[in-house]
């Protein structure tokens, strides 16, 4: 192999390999990557007038 396909390979693996981190990150941790989760939405509603979000999972009161 040449090279140029060395270059081409590494080019290839390389963006596999972004998209996939990229799109663990989009399932899991959301905010991270410019996705409005649960917490993002919940936070919005929150700031509506008259409406309010539905109960954190982690809240104790």
């Amino acid at each position: 192999m040449g090279a140029e396909a060395w270059i081409i390979g590494g080019i290839i693996v390389i963006s596999i390999f972004s998209i996939l981190v990229y799109a663990c990150l989009a399932v899991f941790y959301p905010e991270w990557v410019g996705i409005t989760g649960k917490v993002a939405l919940n936070a919005e509603i929150s700031h509506r007038e008259g409406e309010t979000p539905a109960p954190h999972p982690t809240d104790k009161l």
